[in-house]
């Protein structure tokens, strides 16, 4: 592979809500930020979150669940502002750096324990150290790009769907991970949070916004009127708190997660129909097929995390780590 002059490697990790992207992300950093490339030379990182990109909590769609309870629903792409996050990765592509637009809050949510153990991480550095160090000795002086940890619950679009929603998302992404996991994890992890936060103000019911009302859509090109100004300080309103409510993860969560990523997963039967057909069947034939979402393809250009969600962080870790030092070093040329 030839060298690329970009300023920035974007590696997309996804996977449903609680599969541990944020974790993975996190131990992404510690393991590469500012490893020694050479003597007067440190790789630069940093994590993009696809939750800073939520709307303001009265442009979240409502959708009425199957008992008729109207809630907003915040695990679909309407929720989202693609352009803005499609925007801010080609900044990051160009300059290597995140936009001062840009202000993080999910550093503010709950933490949980990674499970990897500091030796594990400074065992991974020193690897990733020493192969940064060797095969880039005759590297050019020109400064070596960053990598930059892009995790969220929605960023890869089926290879043949060029119009998708998010493929001015995938296309921005260099490498894509994903994290498989099963729909009992998923449902035990998101119903022990305690809640997120969110950009604010606190929303009121708002009319015609149901389940294909605008929502603050953006019309399904991923493009808007105006370009945001990425270099502007961040103006928006202040930030506020959304806890799940009862029934979440069966109403919302998983049949979204579902029918967003039934061109990836492969139904419990091991039929791959659903890639084509998904279109035509409801969401609860797509869950019914699906089962408990632990396996996906591998032959559309997405890595898929060993183990089928069962295996523990540690694994995923060094399964990630190998992946992205390869591509690194191999999208430098060297």
């Amino acid at each position: 592979m030839k060298p690329v002059h970009e300023k920035a490697v974007i590696i997309g990790i996804s996977g449903p809500s609680s599969s541990g992207k944020t974790t993975l992300a996190r131990l992404l950093q510690r393991v590469f930020c500012g490893v020694n490339l050479k003597e007067d030379s440190r790789l630069n990182t940093f994590i993009i979150h696809e939750d800073d990109f939520y709307f303001p909590d009265d442009k979240i769609p409502y959708t009425t669940t199957a008992s008729g309870e109207k809630i907003q629903d915040w695990d679909t792409a309407s929720a989202i502002d693609i352009p803005f996050l499609s925007q801010a990765l080609h900044y990051v592509r160009e300059n290597g750096t995140l936009p001062p637009r840009l202000r993080s809050k999910e550093d503010q949510n709950d933490t949980t324990d990674s499970g990897v153990s500091d030796e594990v991480v400074q065992e991974l550095r020193d690897i990733v150290r020493s192969r940064l160090q060797n095969e880039a000795a005759e590297k050019s002086t020109e400064k070596s790009p960053t990598i930059a940890f892009l995790e969220g619950f929605l960023l890869f679009a089926p290879p043949e769907q060029e119009q998708h929603v998010l493929r001015s998302v995938h296309d921005a992404i260099h490498l894509s991970l994903f994290l498989p996991a099963a729909y009992e994890l998923v449902k035990a992890r998101r119903e022990g949070r305690s809640g997120y936060v969110t950009v604010g103000p606190a929303p009121e019911p708002v009319q015609g916004t149901e389940d294909g009302g605008d929502g603050g859509k953006d019309g399904g090109d991923g493009k808007t009127g105006t370009d945001i100004d990425l270099e502007a300080e961040d103006d928006r309103p202040p930030q506020n708190f959304w806890v799940d409510p009862p029934g979440y993860v069966d109403d919302v969560v998983w049949p979204r997660y579902v029918t967003d990523h039934a061109w990836l997963l492969i139904a419990e039967d091991g039929d791959e129909d659903q890639k084509d057909g998904s279109q035509t069947l409801t969401e609860a034939e797509l869950v019914r097929r699906i089962g408990d979402g632990t396996r996906a393809r591998t032959d559309v250009g997405v890595e898929v995390a060993p183990g089928c969600g069962s295996a523990g962080m540690d694994v995923v870790l060094r399964w990630a780590v190998e992946l992205i030092l390869g591509y690194y070093l191999d999208r430098m040329g060297v």
